[in-house]
């Protein structure tokens, strides 16, 4: 009841009041409609004797004169011009041209602009009459130009504009709380009444809303919700923190009337507009909505409180009669909660057995009766502890409860497994539970009882299963083992054949011929020719050279790595490498581009020096066909590591080659000219000093090759 009444109260509080706000609204906007209309009048009758003045000096001759040209007589003019400003108590006569130049004028600072001046020339030339505009600039009050045009014969020659100060539109009377705002035909505001929602202010809340609506629109139409909701909120606070907020909406009462809302940051106003066709003005007439509000309120909470009163009443007169009926129905409730709490322990699944402080069963469910077998009328006699299994009697459970009025303080147990025993002498596990349980002031313990049959069976099955899983992935892993040794002993025979066949293709060339050359000396030595078997010996010692390289490289290829590490110069290291390979570099465009503070890099002199020769030969023999080689050394230092690129302009490699560029024999130069261990034992020599390398095709169609080094600290 009470919250019924709450509900009554509160409706027809919101009735009364939007009753009483609808009569009021209606009221005020009758009258502010009145006043507004009345104001209206008043600002055109103010205005009307502002009309004529621009058509004074349209037909002077001295204002003919200037139009036309004759500037002797503008410093006279201009002196008219300002015996007419004060005798009009105007702010400023004006003549220009009709090309928005000024001829002459009695302004003294600039505030008739430009862009003021070409659009009133602009509407003049179109309308072929006087026409009028108004011009708000922030900080200042508004203008108003009236403008007439000069004609010379049928043409316009000129035209004459009068600025007038509209600060005196808000003198007229109106109520101390209302305001009074115009807007120009761009819906600008140039003129207030008010100090504190100034034309400024206005203009800055308009601009503020616009903004907030075009970030809504973009939240809306980019659906990316996070960003969106930032930038929005981002807007929305920006348009708090600036407190310049301007809302307008129309709103219709009861009768069908339509309303005009405004509201200024959190201020209400009701209003009227009215546009004015001949100024193309918006004229607003705005009262607050405080005072409609309050005495709706007032008269709101005059009929609640009526209304109130009415209802304490009637719960009062009613107290009694409930208080009769609540008893009856706690008596019906309780009986009621009785019988479900019996079907419940009835037909849950699990036996429930209660026990009394002598061990003996007191009463058991229907569930612990088909557990156990039992008969239906002489479980009172059974002592609990015979109902599980005697035939271990260390059980926890057995010992508790043959010893219950001993440990009755202690007689706590929870999900401990067990083994129960039918009424045939069967046997089952079952997980058991018991606590105490005060009862009729009394005391009495509960046992629960689940039995767990299927889940033991269950778990057996699942130890056999997991089990068989095991020895199935014992015997798995020894099969990928044994294949893993087997694909091991391939790839070293594989690596084995590679490195045979590369090394027999590259010594059966001058082994062909040095046995070439000797059998050669033999007979040219039984000729006497000497001078040949001397050539001869050359080219045997060059193959005998080779021979050397190749096995030098062999052992390059197979060399320990470097116990310490220290700091080495890489500037110095590529420098010394570059001179080394002058010869090689003569007809190549070398780059280098190092900062003057590069840090040391930990490695080892004559490695580091081994890694820049091989990759500044292979560029040499990659651009050997290039029209214009280039060779480009980048160093780029870094907080963790220090990184070197070496790009050249050469042939490049395919894919599949990039993937193999690092392996021990991978070439692709022909027999003779290499066993492919350059690029291996530079990747090994990296490795060596915990460096990383890594090579790539450029934009250049060669290959540029990344080198990682550790700073020394």
């Amino acid at each position: 009841m009470l919250l019924l009444a709450g509900v009554l109260v509160l409706f027809f509080y919101g009735i009364s009041r939007e009753a009483a706000y609808q009569g009021l609204s209606v009221q005020t906007h009758a009258e502010v409609q009145n006043k507004l209309l009345n104001y209206i009048g008043d600002v055109r009758r103010a205005l009307k004797r502002f009309y004529h003045l621009p058509y004074l000096l349209t037909n002077h001759p001295d204002t003919l004169a200037i139009v036309k040209g004759e500037r002797h007589e503008t410093a006279a003019f201009q002196v008219k011009l300002t015996q007419l400003d004060k005798a009009a108590n105007t702010e400023g006569w004006t003549l220009l041209s009709t090309s928005g130049d000024v001829l002459a004028s009695s302004l003294i600072d600039e505030r008739f602009s430009r862009p003021d001046r070409l659009a009133i020339v602009e509407q003049v030339l179109r309308q072929g009459e006087g026409v009028s505009l108004v011009n708000k600039t922030k900080g200042y009050g508004p203008l108003y130009y009236l403008s007439a045009p000069v004609f010379d014969d049928l043409n316009i020659a000129g035209i004459v504009v009068v600025q007038i100060d509209l600060s005196f539109l808000t003198e007229q009377p109106i109520a101390s709380d209302d305001l009074i705002l115009l807007q120009n035909r761009q819906q600008r505001f140039f003129l207030s009444s008010s100090s504190q929602y100034s034309a400024d202010w206005l203009n800055a809340a308009r601009l503020n809303a616009a903004q907030l609506n075009a970030a809504r629109l973009n939240a809306a139409r980019l659906n990316a919700a996070r960003l969106n909701a930032a930038r929005l909120n981002g807007s929305q606070a920006s348009t708090q923190d600036n407190k310049q907020t301007v809302e307008r909406q129309t709103r219709y009462l009861y009768d069908s009337t339509a309303i005009s809302q405004w509201r200024f940051n959190a201020t209400p106003f009701l209003g009227h507009t009215v546009k004015l066709d001949d100024l193309k003005w918006s004229v607003s007439y705005l009262t607050p909505y405080k005072p409609i509000k309050d005495t709706a309120n007032l008269f709101a909470w005059g009929v609640a409180a009526v209304l109130l009163f009415v209802i304490l009443l009637l719960i009062i007169g009613q107290q009694r009669q409930q208080k009769h009926r609540h008893q009856q129905r706690i008596q019906s409730l309780l009986q009621e909660s009785q019988r479900r709490l019996k079907q419940m322990i009835d037909k849950t699944q699990v036996g429930l057995l209660l026990i009394d402080e002598q061990g003996s069963l007191y009463d058991l469910n229907p569930m612990a009766k088909r557990l156990f077998g039992l008969p239906e009328n002489n479980h009172h006699r059974i002592f609990a502890w015979e109902l599980f299994d005697t035939g271990n009697p260390h059980s926890t459970t057995l010992t508790l409860l043959k010893n219950l009025d001993k440990h009755n303080e202690l007689a706590e147990l929870n999900a401990v497994e067990t083994m129960a025993r039918r009424s045939d002498g069967s046997v089952f596990p079952a997980l058991f539970s018991l606590t105490r349980f005060p009862w009729h002031d009394e005391q009495y313990y509960l046992a629960t009882l689940i039995d767990i049959s299927k889940r033991k069976k269950a778990e057996q099955s699942l130890q056999q299963m997991n089990q068989a899983l095991t020895e199935r992935v014992e015997e798995r892993t020894q099969a990928l083992q044994q294949a893993q040794a087997q694909l091991i002993e391939t790839s070293k025979m594989a690596a084995l054949g590679r490195m045979s066949s590369a090394i027999t293709h590259e010594l059966n060339q001058p082994l062909t011929g040095l046995r070439t050359l000797l059998t050669t000396n033999t007979l040219l030595a039984e000729r006497g020719e000497m001078e040949k078997v001397k050539t001869n010996n050359q080219l045997v010692q060059k193959l005998i050279d080779r021979m050397t390289n190749m096995t030098g490289q062999l052992k390059t290829f197979a060399y320990n790595k470097p116990h310490h590490l220290h700091a080495v110069s890489l500037r110095d290291a590529l420098n010394e490498t570059l001179r080394v390979y002058q010869a090689q570099l003569a007809d190549i465009d070398v780059r280098v581009r190092m900062p003057h503070d590069t840090p040391m890099i930990l490695g080892e002199g004559q490695r580091l020096l081994q890694i820049l020769g091989n990759l500044i030969s292979n560029a040499c023999d990659a651009m050997a066909n290039t029209a214009s080689p280039t060779l480009v050394f980048v160093v780029t230092p870094t907080k963790k590591a220090v990184e070197l690129t070496v790009s050249d302009n050469g042939c490049g490699a395919s894919e599949e080659a990039l993937e193999t560029m690092f392996e021990p024999f991978v070439t692709s130069k022909k027999i003779g000219e290499g066993l492919g261990l350059g690029l291996a034992i530079t990747a090994n020599n990296v490795r060596d000093i915990n460096g990383k390398i890594r090579a790539a095709a450029n934009a250049q169609d060669g290959l540029t090759f990344t080198l990682t080094f550790q700073p020394a600290s």
